[in-house]
């Protein structure tokens, strides 16, 4: 499972106070607990800085990449934020999000074309969210064949079927599940993913749901998620779940926490 770390978005109160404050360093723990944790990306959304997005991209990209072994995932509803963020990153990023609504196509397809990130596809067009999974797999097919014109590689797509909160639309979990199906059947070679939190927006016992989640669409073939990877519960139901899976190299990392857990901690250093 490809983990996208998602704790350094705006969206929650103490990142964006930490924004606001220019507290480097502060973001810089945060990424690193993330990528200690596993994750192959860190998500960075500093959208609720409405004006001063841009600004904060440029201050905070360069200081995270210093301390970071692995890409940023820049996040923004923002073209302009998004193009600044591509600019800024060494190396190839996460584009976080690409869809196929009209406008957002006319301006992020030139900005991929030249800078070829990774990208998360979003199968959402101008007609809105996909009603059935037959929607979402034409949705992702466009996108797809327009990012392979662009230059990019299957397995640099990451196609998202896009679930909505359980509690406001109870059956989108099972049209999610049918539509990843058929996407990994009829693409072969792009990577999925799923927002996981979306699912349990607005819901008591959010992580249950979250995990939860997370081995319904591990069974179907999920590739990567977006998630908290500090929630050690969630890890856990990741990790069992891989195992029964037969996933390549799970039952070794299974039994490596294992082993972990038995373990006795250090003793303290003596004088």
């Amino acid at each position: 499972m490809i983990i996208v770390g998602e704790r350094l978005n705006s969206t929650r109160t103490e990142v964006l106070e930490a924004l606001r404050r220019r507290d480097g360093e502060w973001l810089a723990g945060e990424a690193v607990k993330q990528q200690e944790a596993g994750a192959a990306f860190i998500d960075l959304n500093c959208a609720a800085l409405l004006d001063g997005e841009i600004d904060a991209l440029k201050r905070h990209i360069p200081l995270l990449q210093d301390r970071l072994r692995v890409p940023l995932s820049v996040d923004s509803p923002n073209p302009e934020a998004l193009e600044a963020g591509l600019r800024l990153h060494r190396g190839r990023p996460l584009l976080n999000s690409l869809s196929g609504e009209s406008k957002r196509l006319e301006a992020l397809l030139p900005l991929i074309g030249e800078f070829k990130p990774r990208v998360i596809a979003l199968c959402l067009d101008d007609s809105g969210l996909p009603e059935t999974p037959e929607k979402s797999l034409a949705v992702a097919r466009r996108l797809a064949d327009l990012l392979l014109e662009r230059g990019l590689a299957p397995e640099d797509v990451f196609l998202d079927p896009l679930v909505r909160p359980v509690g406001v639309d109870p059956g989108s979990v099972r049209r999610f599940l049918k539509a990843l199906e058929m996407i990994k059947i009829g693409l072969a070679g792009f990577k999925t993913i799923a927002g996981l939190s979306n699912v349990s927006f607005g819901m008591p016992s959010r992580r249950l749901l979250n995990r939860t989640f997370l081995v319904l669409c591990l069974e179907r073939g999920l590739d990567a998620a977006i998630f908290d990877p500090l929630d050690k519960e969630l890890i856990d139901a990741l990790s069992s779940s891989e195992t029964l899976l037969n996933r390549e190299g799970a039952v070794r990392a299974f039994l490596q926490r294992a082993r972990a857990r038995k373990s006795p901690p250090p003793r303290p250093d003596r004088a």
